[in-house]
């Protein structure tokens, strides 16, 4: 047994509370290493010399290319929960407690984990909607106008505006709506100078080149009635150098009252987003900035009705703004969700606290390297993404904003080498794995294009590629028609280098995800015998003990 392999960290993303009666436990061990793991548990304040125990055998529910991960959902009589592990592999058993290990347990409770107390106040709530949500991703400059003409389908660039608007969005909703997304992200609407908007000038008006809050609420509204939500970008971490409170402070130094709004030097340079002059960036430590922008954030819910907020630059602004702003927004709607910009690892920031997700760009990194350059392949693909499930929580690993690119990224399709297969492929994954899917706008009409600016083009909606705009909508019919895809477990059935079978379950539902990347036929072998629908294709697959795949095979199962 190899004991420096074994973590568990109590009140961690290693033990929580789901709920008032329930605690999620887990356990990590070396790959393969152990044949049994238990949970060992009682009441701390059980009025008896030694604590009552009660056992049950943990699941294996993740494996790394280094590790197993362990976890079980508990819901004992008791609040005060004392516990340790019982690790068992073909030669020993022994017992793991306050990172420690024990040939029999300890008799002194003080001397086990410790789960405290489930403390009403730190409960994380996620709604269903959010799970159910299939985004959309809108940059709104070069989304659609009311009236097109030639200038619209010019080649892209940094500073040119091409006049995509408000109304523009509300005369293509029919097409989102047939598409089949529920939730639209725009990129920022406020007053700006840019045509990306993220330098942002007046955070409580529209920018006029796309409208006005009459025509925004206008679209909130059109979207709420086809059931479709509205998640605007918040830009906290920068403003624009035409910010009043920043030429305010450059005009008058430290006689401004907006100074300290900022981080200033003596010799007049400041601190600002990347190398961008144009984007100051805010100190959000200071009462009065933090002020500001808490009440940016429940104007727009309040007065609009929207249902939540993507942070810009989010983890370069302090856990203790975060967990404020989180505060502010649940107060004035409960339900409004969170989603924080976070290229690596967003641990820290999706404990409950302070994000309900991520946009998740380890998924589309490893995307990439998989569907699209072919340097990793499916069974490296299966270890990155059990590791990455195992790092967050049950109930927030769920959450995770799926995306294979951004306004920040080049689009998939050009990194395909504008190989649609490959596109559908990693569209086909994004779908049916663990977590919320994104699309970027154009994806599913063929769009192609390098990174920004080109990355930025016009939709033409006159020239829509059919295959792949079908063929997004049958992957949106089948996610929001599968509780399973949704909101299921997530087990391992099958993977070698070219096809990938893995199950999505719930209690009542199952699927089987069939992929293979192969240009030739293979044939994996079946756990399963008889007639199943492939919910995907609406068509039979017989099954007699293996499975036939024919090239770029894409399947889901209908199990149970």
């Amino acid at each position: 047994m190899l004991k420096e392999a074994i973590y568990h960290q109590s009140d961690s993303t290693y033990a929580y509370a789901l709920d008032e009666k329930t605690l999620c436990i887990k356990l990590r061990t070396k790959r393969d290493d152990l044949k049994r793991v238990t949970l060992c548990y009682g009441d701390r304040y059980e009025p008896v010399r030694v604590v009552t125990m009660f056992e049950e055998e943990m699941k294996k529910v993740f494996t790394d290319d280094m590790f197993d991960y362990y976890e079980i959902i508990i819901s004992p009589s008791f609040n005060r929960i004392c516990y340790y592990f019982k690790l068992e592999d073909e030669e020993e058993t022994i017992y793991y407690s306050q990172q420690r290990f024990y040939r029999e347990p300890p008799e002194d409770r003080n001397r086990y984990f410790l789960f405290s107390y489930i403390c009403k106040g730190d409960l994380y709530k996620a709604y269903d909607w959010w799970r159910d949500s299939i985004f959309y991703q809108i940059f709104v400059d070069r989304f659609n106008k009311e009236e097109l003409d030639e200038a619209w389908f010019d080649k892209p660039t940094n500073e040119r505006m091409f006049g995509g608007n408000l109304k523009g969005i509300i005369n293509k909703l029919d097409y989102l709506e047939e598409l089949g997304i529920n939730a639209i992200y725009l990129t920022p609407i406020f007053e700006s100078p840019s045509c990306h908007k993220y330098d942002t000038i007046d955070y409580y008006d529209i920018d006029k080149s796309f409208g006005n809050k009459k025509i925004f609420k206008e679209l909130v509204e059109e979207c709420h009635k086809r059931g479709i939500k509205v998640i605007l970008d918040a830009v906290f971490n920068h403003t624009s150098s035409e910010f009043f409170a920043f030429k305010d402070a450059m005009k008058k130094g430290r006689k401004s009252r907006y100074f300290d709004w900022y981080f200033i030097n003596e010799d007049g340079t400041y601190e600002m987003f990347g190398h961008s002059k144009n984007m100051p960036k805010l100190n959000t430590t200071n009462k009065e900035v933090k002020k500001y922008l808490l009440n940016i954030a429940k104007y727009w819910i309040e007065e609009f009705d929207i249902d939540g907020w993507r942070l810009d630059v989010a983890n370069e602004i302090d856990h203790k703004f975060w967990r404020e702003f989180r505060e502010t927004v649940k107060a004035a709607k409960e339900d409004a969700m969170i989603i924080g910009e976070v290229w690596d690892g967003a641990e820290s920031y999706l404990r409950g606290d302070q994000y309900d997700s991520s946009m998740n760009y380890p998924f589309m990194h490893v995307a990439l390297e998989v569907f699209a350059k072919g340097t990793m392949n499916l069974k490296e693909l299966d270890s990155y993404m059990q590791n990455l499930y195992a790092r967050y929580r049950r109930d927030i690993r769920y959450n995770l904003l799926n995306l294979l690119d951004s306004h920040d990224t080049a689009r998939f399709l050009y990194e395909c080498s504008n190989d649609k297969e490959k596109l559908k492929s990693a569209a086909f994954y994004m779908f049916t794995t663990i977590g919320i899917p994104m699309i970027f706008y154009g994806d599913e009409a063929g769009l192609s294009g390098a990174t920004d600016p080109h990355c930025r083009i016009t939709m033409d909606f006159d020239n829509i590629d059919n295959e792949l705009f079908n063929f997004y909508k049958n992957l949106t019919r089948i996610r929001r028609s599968s509780k399973a895809l949704k909101i299921g477990e997530y087990a391992k059935y099958f993977v070698d280098d070219e096809v990938y079978a893995f199950r999505r379950f719930t209690d009542d539902e199952e699927v089987l995800c069939i992929l293979n990347l192969s240009d030739k036929e293979r044939e994996i072998p079946a756990f399963l015998d008889g007639e199943y629908m492939d919910i995907l294709s609406n068509k039979i697959v017989i099954i007699n003990k293996k499975l036939k795949l024919v090239p770029y095979a894409k399947m889901v199962l209908k199990i149970k």
